[in-house]
């Protein structure tokens, strides 16, 4: 009876599957070749970490070629840990990147030997990640982008070790969307400052930390930082204050200025009736003698000069 309502319970029961790792980890130990001859590994959407730690008795000589399925797609690599020897230009230990065309390299980046201290979490006091530390190395410095090709390469060669030495390589690739919009949100997110969008399951398994990352992300999905939006707040009302403070001053001294201009006028006409009106340059006109006499300035004409004129 028990295992009838078992088997009652499980078929009722919705199954639900343990959730998959958005990445998959690799021992560079083993997936190199022996013989220094290239692997290539197929990532497709699918995030990878390689790492390498330990004493190496033998020349490990490392060539590995990484493939995704679209031109939409491109690499993202972090070097999250570097120790291993130093030299002068890089001539024994280093770890390069590139690109080739068949058998052709058509472009390398430079080789890495320098040290690369593991990035830590930094959280506030409720345990919530706010940002990375980079230590010595900054996040540029860590970050090769490959966005030209659906191939890269990656070359890792190290010495045997001296005295023991234990090296440390952990390389983080991450596929990437070269663009997204707001219908990819609820999948993927977008990188600040870049067209780069990687799957949201990266960001919280800190596969992908875009550069420094300030603030824990909010529900839509975006970097908000509280701190700097207050402070734009207090700015922005600061300035609409002296703003209207300004305009008010300037209403106020015009107004001011036409109940002045306006008593001065009112001052001016009860102390001078005709300041009113324009100055007449008018003479006045002239009499009447004076006229008649401008008539008849001349002599009248003779008697004799008329009738001759008569005739």
């Amino acid at each position: 009876m028990f295992p009838l309502l078992l088997l009652v319970y499980l078929q009722s029961s919705p199954i639900h599957p343990l959730p998959s790792s958005p990445y998959t980890s690799y021992t560079l130990e083993q997936t190199c070749g022996q013989d220094g001859s290239k692997q290539s590994l197929h990532l497709n959407t699918q995030a990878a970490v390689f790492t390498f730690n330990s004493t190496n008795r033998r020349k490990l000589d490392c060539h590995l070629e990484l493939h995704l399925h679209s031109k939409a797609l491109g690499f993202s690599v972090f070097i999250e840990t570097l120790k291993i020897e130093r030299s002068s230009g890089c001539s024994r230990d280093f770890l390069q990147f590139g690109r080739d065309k068949f058998v052709i390299t058509t472009h390398l980046s430079e080789k890495y030997c320098d040290t690369i201290e593991h990035s830590a979490n930094i959280t506030n006091e409720n345990g919530a990640l706010v940002g990375y530390d980079f230590k010595d190395t900054s996040f540029p410095r860590r970050e090769y982008i490959e966005s030209n090709d659906v191939e890269m390469d990656i070359w890792l060669e190290l010495q045997p070790a001296q005295n023991n030495q234990i090296k440390e390589v952990k390389l983080v690739v991450a596929p990437f969307r070269k663009s997204c919009n707001e219908e990819d949100g609820e999948y993927y997110k977008q990188c600040p400052g870049t067209s780069r969008c990687f799957r949201r399951e990266l960001f919280s398994a800190g596969i992908v930390k875009c550069a420094v990352k300030t603030v824990e992300e909010s529900s839509s999905g975006h970097f908000i930082s509280l701190p700097l939006i207050i402070i734009l707040i207090v700015v922005i009302t600061i300035i609409a204050t002296l703003v209207r403070f300004r305009i008010e001053m300037l209403l106020s001294n015009s107004e001011n200025n036409n109940t002045q201009t306006l008593e001065n006028l009112k001052f001016r006409n009860s102390t001078n009736p005709t300041a009113c009106y324009p100055p007449s340059n008018q003479e006045n006109p002239p009499s009447y003698d004076e006229v008649v006499m401008m008539e008849y300035m001349e002599n009248p004409p003779k008697y004799s000069e008329l009738y001759q004129l008569l005739e």
